[in-house]
Order: C-alpha cells, then structure tokens, then sequence
C-alpha cells in the first residue's frame, strides 16, 4: 500500500523535473489542448534550431491554400496533364543557406520540366537548385497562418527569398473574427476590425 505523497515530495518531485528540464532539452507536449483551429505545429528547440514534429492545418487555412493554388493554375488555360506551370503544395525544399535543412511552403509554383529541365540534366554550371524531388526549384513561394504570428510569417518568407531562384514570397495571415458582428443581409460573420487578412510580398 502507497502512503500519500507530502508537500516535501511534491516539492523534490518539482526540483528533479526542473533538473531533468534543464539538463536534456526534451520536445514537450503544450500544457494547453491541441484543436484543430490552433493550426498548431509542435517545435522543440535543439541548439538554437527549431524543429517541426507535428502538423494540424485548419479548414480556413486548407481552403485559403486551395484558393492560392486555383488562381496560380489559370495560366494553363485548363490544362491538367504535363500544364506548363506546376502548382503544388507542402513541397520538400531545402532552406537557403547550404546546411541540408528542409522546408515546405504551403504553395508553390515552378516551371514545367518542358521548360526548365531538373538540375541532374541541368548544363548551367554550378548546377541549380531544385526541391527536394530533383525538380526544378519552385519561383514563387506561399506561406498562409490563422495562428501563426505576421512576425513569424515574414521571417519565412524572407527565409525564401534568400534562394536567388525564388521570384516572390507571398504571406497570408487569416486574422480572428469579430464576436458577434454580421453581416445584415448575409448573416455572415464580420471580419476583425483591423481586417480579415493581412498580406506581406516580397519580390526578387
């Protein structure tokens, strides 16, 4: 039979989970409830290096994505097989700078194959860059948050921008609703008062 734990057991038991905190830098789960409108992405930080381990995307954040991805396709004039601009999503890229380390924007678009040949048959020397498939690096990357902060959204796409392949960085951050607020002939909800969105572009 287990006797009750003491206020001197609690107290110890605090003092070796800081330890053990302080001492092993472990990924954590947050203290808060993980829902899906948190469009949560869970990091740890490893030597001043962030690290994504988990990844949950809202409905408002998926179909502000999709949205991107339809306008980037209306150059093709319909075209679904082989079109000459490739519109993807979360493509494995590596981040600039040459440590090997990989992103993936929320949108992308790169030339057809037809048009830019994949770097291994590349004859420019040195070869350029491409995603993490061997395709042609993407040119205009899109990067969307509802929880992420407009600092953190910039940051990334300035991140982007470093790639001399990279056109244009595009940001959307979705910002809260007003409570309460509707639209009188639609009954649609209100956009915040300092706006529904808030756009950041930046251009090679």
């Amino acid at each position: 039979m287990s006797r009750a734990r003491t206020s001197d057991d609690i107290w110890w038991t605090r003092i070796f989970d800081r330890l053990d905190e302080f001492l092993h830098n472990y990924p954590k789960l947050p203290k808060n409830s993980v829902t899906e409108n948190n469009e949560y992405k869970f990091r740890f930080q490893l030597n001043s290096d962030e690290v994504d381990i988990i990844g949950m995307a809202s409905t408002v954040h998926e179909d502000i994505v999709v949205r991107l991805q339809e306008f980037f396709k209306v150059p093709n004039n319909g075209v679904v097989d082989d079109p000459p601009i490739v519109v993807s999503g979360q493509v494995r890229h590596y981040v600039p700078g040459g440590n090997r380390d990989e992103m993936s924007p929320d949108a992308c678009v790169r030339p057809n194959m037809t048009f830019v040949p994949k770097p291994t048959t590349s004859t420019v020397i040195p070869r350029p860059p491409g995603d993490k498939s061997g395709n042609p690096h993407a040119r205009i990357m899109c990067e969307v948050a509802v929880s992420q902060s407009v600092g953190e959204l910039g940051r990334k796409c300035l991140t982007w921008m470093q790639e001399p392949y990279v056109r244009a960085a595009i940001s959307i951050k979705i910002l809260e609703p007003r409570q309460n607020m509707r639209e009188p002939t639609t009954g649609q909800t209100l956009p915040s008062r300092n706006g529904s969105t808030t756009l950041g572009f930046w251009e090679h």
